[in-house]
């Protein structure tokens, strides 16, 4: 169990670390927040495991449910400017209010 909380919060750290690293590209920002969601869901599974606490399993679905949301809104976001511009850098979005 240990190993598996070290794990999680090793990956926690390493996401956090390439959002502020790679804040220039839309794709590597959507992946960190992604492994930070699932690292949340994972955390939230253990813990109501742990504590018999089964009405805790459907805030799991909730989140998951909103990291697909969030991963298909930055997908077409990202092809919306990679067709348009050419470019998958952070700073292009501002073309986008035009």
């Amino acid at each position: 169990m240990q190993i598996i909380l070290f794990i999680l919060l090793f990956s926690t750290l390493a996401s956090i670390l390439s959002i502020f690293y790679y804040k220039q590209f839309l794709l590597s920002i959507l992946i960190a927040l992604e492994l930070l969601l699932l690292n949340l869901i994972i955390l939230n599974i253990i813990a109501s495991f742990n504590l018999n606490l089964h009405y805790s399993l459907s805030l799991s679905l909730y989140i998951l449910t909103l990291s697909a949301v969030e991963a298909s809104i930055g997908i077409s976001i990202l092809s919306l400017l990679s067709r348009n511009f050419n470019s998958n850098s952070f700073t292009t979005i501002n073309l986008l209010k035009n």
